[in-house]
């Protein structure tokens, strides 16, 4: 017993410890409850089933009609909403690295991949006390508590012990697991890991009374994809979040925290349904023009990174002009999407200069990056990664609390969301 005496002693230490906020001071809570579809705002049968997001409309101001960025995933997504800015200035320009090699089985885990200005920065800068919870791109940001999101692509370990390598400080799901709020089951999934997240994010918010939250939810994401925006399983997941929701809302109700507390809620992307998945690489694989074995693409001339709604091709040598109009000429022949050329690469459609076509899906098709099925097959879904500016595409937005007026508002962008939140806790965020 005596050798784990010190170990303990430091976690309390950790959990006693560290900074920490004054309830009077101004602090923001950002929720991201990805895929939060902008028509769930408006559609009667949510306001009836979500009836704390209902409150905290009708307490507040609201938008279902936001606009995300291109391609609208949830990691270029979440970025602008911290920075401000679209992904062509802030760099997280997709979920996925482009790494054909082991079929973009990575993700832009790592906040160092930023490359401008955050509220997480500004808030360090101002001496603020800052926790996130199962925020994107965040693992190594400057956040004084900290569960980042990552999570393993192979069975070297598992993805909880991952998250403890990361977490801030090193002890801060060690010192939960001690409370007794982080339970020994391995990798919790599903419902699960949404409510593990809650339990830990409402255990450092109550302790450390930060100025700064960025808290994710995840399920709602998950279920849309694998059983559509309509289904009866993803009205549950909503309802569900909303029930975590109301779980804050109770806590700021108790401890009258609203004079001080601004608590947004928004989303990340809307959500569109498709009935037949495109694996784009099939393809190119016909043509022998890349090889495929076991989940690893190689001897690549053309290689493609399906991101739902959108793909994005690259040519090894986009210098042979010959070969460029082979690929141009087949892909124009495909019914399962349109296909833009770099002249079209400005304004929303952007994409990496080394990008030689981007593919939008047609309605009722999907990009994937399964490789192990046919190059278009019927299998139902949902997704999304498409023209943010479609109606099905926009996320919605809800902020109740200190600084907010009540009321509907008209159109919103991603990005604002922002400097909604520098100018509440004056960050002088610019970017």
């Amino acid at each position: 017993m005596k050798q784990f005496l010190p170990i303990l002693i430091f976690l309390c230490f950790i959990s006693c410890g560290g900074p920490k906020g004054n309830w009077s001071e101004p602090r923001v809570i950002l929720i991201s409850i990805d895929g939060l579809r902008g028509d769930i705002l408006s559609n009667p049968a949510y306001t009836k089933d979500c009836p704390n997001l209902t409150r905290l409309m009708r307490d507040g101001a609201y938008c279902s009609n936001v606009q995300s960025v291109f391609p609208s995933l949830t990691y270029p997504s979440h970025t602008s909403m911290i920075t401000g800015v679209t992904p062509a200035k802030h760099g997280i320009v997709n979920n996925r690295p482009f790494t054909p090699e082991n079929n973009f089985v990575d993700w832009y885990w790592y906040a160092d991949s930023i490359q401008v200005p955050t509220l997480i920065k500004n808030a360090k800068q101002k001496g603020l006390v800052t926790l996130g919870i199962s925020w994107p791109v965040s693992v190594g940001a400057k956040m004084d508590w900290m569960l980042p999101e990552i999570k393993t692509v192979n069975d070297t370990i598992s993805t909880i012990d991952l998250v403890r390598k990361h977490d801030h400080p090193e002890s801060f799901l060690e010192s939960a697991k001690v409370r007794g709020v982080v339970p020994d089951d391995g990798n919790p999934s599903g419902y699960n890991r949404d409510r593990l997240l809650h339990e830990v994010f409402m255990d450092a918010f109550v302790r450390k009374a930060p100025h700064l939250s960025l808290y994710h939810m995840i399920e709602t994401d998950l279920v849309q994809h694998e059983f559509g925006k309509s289904s009866t399983e993803a009205r549950d997941a909503f309802m569900f979040m909303d029930s975590l929701v109301g779980n804050i809302i109770g806590f700021l109700d108790k401890n009258k925290l609203w004079a001080s507390t601004t608590l947004i809620i928004t989303g990340d992307h809307g959500f569109r349904n498709y009935k037949k998945q495109v694996s784009l690489n099939r393809l190119f694989e016909k043509e022998s023009w890349l090889t495929l074995s076991n989940d690893s693409i190689s001897d690549w001339k053309v290689v493609g990174l399906a991101s739902g709604g959108s793909g994005f091709v690259r040519l090894k040598d986009p210098t042979d002009w010959d070969f460029k109009k082979k690929v141009r000429l087949l892909l124009s022949k495909q019914d399962a999407f349109e296909i833009l050329e770099q002249r079209h690469m400005n304004g929303v459609l952007w994409a990496p200069r080394q990008t030689d076509f981007i593919l939008l899906a047609n309605d009722g098709y999907s990009f994937v990056r399964n490789t192990n099925q046919p190059f278009i097959i019927d299998k139902p879904g949902g997704s999304h990664g498409g023209d943010p500016r479609r109606t099905i595409l926009k996320t919605g937005y809800i902020a109740t609390g200190r600084g907010i007026s009540n009321g509907p508002i008209e159109s919103m962008a991603i990005t604002d969301i922002a400097f909604i939140i520098s100018d509440l806790l004056r960050l002088d965020l610019e970017n």
